[in-house]
C-alpha cells in the first residue's frame, strides 16, 4: 500500500518549497547559498522545474504536501536523490524513510537504473538512518560542498 503521492514540482509550488528551505530544521542540513532570498531561490527551483537533468516533486501525504524529494541522473544505470521533510510536526515520526522507499523503489522499477546514490552530511545521523531504513546501505565517507558526506546507495536487485 503507498502512503504517499509525489507531485511534480510546478511553479505554484515554489513558495512553499522557500517557506520550508528557510526553516532551521531544514536549513541545518540544506545549505545551498543564496536560497533564504526569494529571488534567487525562484529562479533556481523554476529551472529545475524546466530541467531534463533534474526532477522535481511535492511530497504529499494524505493529499497534504509535507516534504520535497528531488531526483537527478549521474549516469545511465544511476539516479541519486535529495529530500527533506519541510512540515516540522513530521520530523522524527519515521515518514523520511517511508516515503523516501516508496520514492526509490519506484524510481528503481520505472527508470530501469540499477543504483541510486544519495550523500547526507556526516553530520546528520538523522538521515542516515532513514535512509538505511529505506534500503541504502553506506558505502565511504568522502569531502563534499559543504563538508563531508557519507555516500550512500540502494541497488536494485533483479530477479531472473
Amino acid at each position: 500500500m503507498k502512503n504517499f503521492t509525489f507531485k511534480k514540482l510546478s511553479h505554484e509550488d515554489i513558495q512553499l518549497v522557500h517557506s520550508w528551505i528557510t526553516k532551521p530544521h531544514v536549513r541545518e542540513f540544506w545549505t545551498d547559498a543564496g536560497l533564504e532570498d526569494f529571488g534567487t531561490f525562484k529562479k533556481k527551483y523554476e529551472g529545475k522545474i524546466t530541467s531534463n537533468k533534474v526532477h522535481p516533486y511535492l511530497v504529499l501525504l494524505q493529499g497534504k504536501p509535507i516534504g520535497y524529494i528531488q531526483s537527478y541522473s549521474v549516469d545511465e544505470k544511476t539516479f541519486g536523490i535529495d529530500q527533506f521533510i519541510g512540515v516540522e510536526e513530521f520530523v522524527n515520526k519515521g515518514l523520511g524513510s517511508m516515503f523516501v522507499k516508496e520514492f526509490t523503489d519506484e524510481l528503481l522499477k520505472s527508470k530501469k537504473v540499477s543504483k541510486i546514490v544519495t550523500d547526507p552530511s556526516v553530520l546528520n545521523l538523522r538521515a542516515q538512518k532513514a535512509y538505511e531504513k529505506a534500503g541504502f546501505k553506506k558505502t565511504v565517507a568522502m569531502p563534499g560542498e559543504d563538508g563531508e558526506v557519507m555516500l550512500m546507495e540502494k541497488k536494485f536487485k533483479r530477479v531472473s
